[in-house]
């Protein structure tokens, strides 16, 4: 169940509470206790479906998107009202939520940082002894899905300082992860755990990640589609897994080679990185486009004429 609160000046709380009273998707509107800068609180149920359309309508009257929050809140309905709506509502994100989400994954933080290099360190090791344990292991800790949904929403949306920033965080942390898989090579060939004429390109997982195919293509476009998908929704973070199976492994590659000496292993894996970089933005931004589409004429056909002041 969502809630929406707005902050309303004194003088467009009626304007405002029939708005919402006539919005589709909108219940139990309420006029609660007036803030200290002189704004009164409006309260209202809101369906997901119809929470970005409420937004829109509230911001066509003045109201700031400072003055408005929406709170996602668990909710029982002894009588089961809910059973006539449609189930898969309590797990759709209204797309001010998304937005909101993208700026912040945008961020180049610590912590992404720090898994970055984790999944880098797991992986390199899974590159040289060719474990796909160590390989999955990474992807299930990698942060990718985050800044290239980031990058995909702020080119949907034209904010390309957004598209930008997020491109930005996902150069470096696929450079982290990389000089992860560097320092944990070198610490191991020092133990002399790494045989010195070991070659990459031999091991199992050398060919698939040093040469571009159209199957690495095709998986790249796939997963960059399921992950914005899984982004959209509260559940599916777990399809991140998706998204790091075609940039973790070969940022791995890279820093793996460059430790070891070998350059001709190393620009096939890069260029196997950038290439799925690119698939994975391209089908990202497709798919983001084709469910903002569908968004909206879901809208479109279960809005209707508002009634009372928001038409004078």
């Amino acid at each position: 169940m969502l809630r929406l609160d707005s902050f309303v000046p004194p003088e467009l709380v009626g304007d405002v509470a029939a708005t919402l009273a006539a919005h589709p998707g909108v219940r139990h509107v309420t006029t609660g206790p007036t803030t200290t800068d002189g704004l009164v609180t409006l309260s209202a149920e809101v369906d997901a479906a119809s929470a970005d359309a409420a937004i829109e309508r509230l911001a066509d009257l003045g109201i700031a998107s400072d003055d408005l929050t929406l709170w996602r809140v668990p909710g029982i309905q002894p009588l089961g009202w809910h059973r006539h709506t449609r189930s898969e509502e309590s797990d759709i994100q209204v797309w001010a939520e998304i937005v909101g989400r993208a700026n912040e994954n945008a961020k180049t933080t610590s912590p992404y940082l720090l898994f970055m290099a984790a999944a880098g360190i797991i992986a390199g090791i899974g590159v040289l002894t060719g474990s796909a344990v160590l390989l999955v292991g990474a992807m299930a800790i990698s942060p990718d899905l985050l800044p290239i949904s980031a990058s995909a929403i702020g080119i949907v949306e034209r904010r390309w300082q957004l598209a930008l920033r997020a491109v930005r965080a996902l150069m470096i942390g696929l450079a982290t992860g990389a000089a992860g898989a560097f320092a944990a090579t070198v610490l191991l060939r020092l133990f002399g755990r790494v045989p010195d004429d070991l070659r990459l390109a031999d091991t199992i997982m050398g060919e698939a990640l040093t040469e571009i195919g159209p199957g690495s293509l095709i998986v790249a476009a796939v997963a960059g589609a399921a992950g914005m998908l899984a982004f959209e929704r509260p559940s599916g973070a777990a399809v991140g897994v998706a998204i790091s199976v075609t940039t973790i492994p070969a940022a791995s590659y890279v820093g793996a080679a460059i430790a070891m000496g070998r350059d001709d292993p190393m620009w096939g894996a890069l260029g196997v990185l950038l290439a799925n970089v690119v698939m994975l933005l391209l089908a990202s931004t497709i798919t983001l486009m084709a469910q903002r589409r569908a968004r909206g004429r879901h809208r479109a056909v279960g809005t209707e004429p508002l009634r009372g002041s928001a038409a004078a």
